[in-house]
């Protein structure tokens, strides 16, 4: 588990990549022992991630019980967090990237802090019917927009990798997160 000092030092790299600066690559632990400690990321986004749970289970849910749903949810979450650094291992290869797999995947998973604290309150907001009609629309657009420039961000920077190369990453991680999705709701 990553001390208090490493988890902010981590949360203030993957906010400098937020705002396009490189330099905050400099601020994760890309050793194998700071890879493994990135994973904690899951730690602080899940009690985000449970609000939403928690609004879904007020709204129209298929048949089963709430045990059921949440038990089903939570292990779509922890796939949802090892997933893509698994297909990631291959692919970093494939694109001789394999050098680089590491600090990406440090980066990638604090990023998604960041990427969580913008994107899930207004899933909460739009699930609980607070945020409707075409206001609704444009803010979680811009949401999902603000978080997909995000991740092709990152992955440019921590893989140095042409602007363009790291478009087939960010929509191979989307892919995966919408297959799982399915997937998961498919069994509710």
């Amino acid at each position: 588990m990553p001390s208090v000092n490493e988890i902010l030092r981590a949360l203030y790299g993957a906010y400098r990549l937020a705002r396009f600066d490189a330099g905050g690559l400099a601020y994760f632990d890309a050793t194998p022992g700071g890879f493994w400690k990135s994973f904690f990321a899951a730690v602080i986004v899940l009690p985000l991630y449970l609000l939403l749970l928690a609004v879904r289970l007020q709204g129209d849910l298929p048949e089963g019980t709430p045990a059921r749903f949440l038990a089903i949810e939570l292990i779509a979450y922890v796939i949802g967090w090892v997933i893509y650094p698994l297909v990631m291992a291959t692919v970093a290869r494939l694109i001789d990237r394999e050098r680089h797999y590491v600090r990406y995947i440090v980066a990638y998973n604090w990023a998604s802090v960041w990427q969580n604290v913008l994107y899930l309150p207004v899933a909460i907001l739009s699930v609980a019917g607070l945020l409707a009609g075409g206001a609704a629309g444009f803010i979680a657009l811009a949401a999902l927009v603000a978080v997909l420039v995000y991740a092709w961000f990152v992955a440019r920077i921590a893989l140095a990798l042409p602007g363009l190369h790291a478009v087939p990453l960010v929509a191979l991680d989307v892919v995966l997160g919408l297959l799982l999705n399915g997937f998961a709701d498919s069994l509710l």
